[in-house]
């Protein structure tokens, strides 16, 4: 079932969906995101620098000097990713309840070297991410719930908006269900057999309507300055290929080939869900913030509901 969200020019409007827009659901890599808002606040109110290479705010894990804040950002950095790695998914379906360590994903990651030279082209890593997790952690001395709190929750007064830890706080979500999780693949609500630990970069829960707020709120300067939000909003290509149309900034990704124009988003996915967030800050009723969460990983993705509805409402 479907839970989805629209604002237009800030205010929620009607929307056609299953489950209710305050729905609580796992956001994946949408949380991405939001720990990008969080690194470039910091950047913005002076503890960091984005150009400070990584391994000065990092105990213990062995980067290259040459890995600044933006390669993590913008994932740039040449850092590999656990996403592809057979074992891991092996490790997902038959321990779920047991995440590797922060040293098993480092070493899962690192210990082949780099696929590229910092800055020189687009290679997704989740650790990357996790890395910057642990920076906000040191700069601010505080859990990176607390940041998410302090930059983003608190400012735009969301009310079912928090980081999960453990098992049992995936129980605060509605019902997922997913086959990633079970040896035969059998199909079951994740909830109580997934351990939120595997997303080695945090997974916050959140809702539609919340998640739109937090996308609105980037455009209209709440959360960062609009000098910080072209920053964060400058695209490097996905890849080299002459065609290219995706490009990605600093947590979020956007497609020139759009039908609805400029836009700036981010999808999610994991075991039992699949997300989409976009907003459209040039259509003709002004800017358009749209998510799209779903309560399984089969199926139509949350981003062909996103263009469907889109495509639905007609006044795009």
């Amino acid at each position: 079932m479907v839970s989805a969200a629209m604002r237009v020019n800030g205010e929620l409007r009607s929307i056609p969906a299953d489950l209710p827009g305050n729905t609580v659901f796992p956001i994946y890599s949408i949380t991405k995101t939001l720990t990008a808002i969080c690194v470039i606040r910091l950047a913005e109110t002076g503890p960091l620098r984005l150009d400070d290479p990584a391994r000065g705010w990092l105990r213990n894990v062995d980067l290259p000097g040459t890995i600044t804040l933006t390669h993590l950002l913008r994932h740039t950095s040449g850092l590999r990713d656990y996403g592809p790695l057979p074992e891991y998914h092996d490790a997902v379906r038959t321990r779920p309840d047991r995440p590797w360590t922060r040293q098993g994903f480092l070493d899962a990651v690192l210990s082949p070297g780099l696929l590229f030279y910092p800055g020189d082209r687009f290679s997704y890593s989740n650790v990357g991410y996790m890395l910057l997790v642990e920076i906000v952690e040191r700069v601010t001395g505080q859990p990176f719930a607390n940041a998410i709190d302090n930059f983003i929750t608190r400012p735009l007064g969301l009310r079912r908006t928090m980081v999960l830890e453990q098992p049992e706080d995936l129980m605060r979500c509605t019902a997922g269900l997913g086959s990633e999780v079970t040896p035969d693949g059998t199909v079951v609500d994740v909830r109580g057999r997934y351990h939120p630990g595997w997303c080695a970069p945090r997974v916050v829960a959140s809702t539609a309507e919340d998640v739109t707020l937090v996308f609105d709120g980037l455009m209209t300067g709440r959360l960062l300055s609009a000098e910080r939000v072209r920053e964060m909003l400058t695209l490097v290509p996905l890849s080299r290929k002459p065609d290219e149309s995706i490009g990605v900034g600093m947590g979020m990704y956007s497609d020139r080939a759009s039908r609805w124009g400029r836009n700036y988003g981010h999808g999610g996915g994991g075991p039992g869900y699949d997300l989409s967030a976009t907003v459209y800050p040039d259509t003709p009723l002004g800017r358009v913030s749209i998510a799209v969460f779903i309560d399984t990983s089969r199926g139509p993705s949350a981003r062909e509901h996103e263009s469907t509805l889109l495509t639905s409402l007609g006044f795009l």
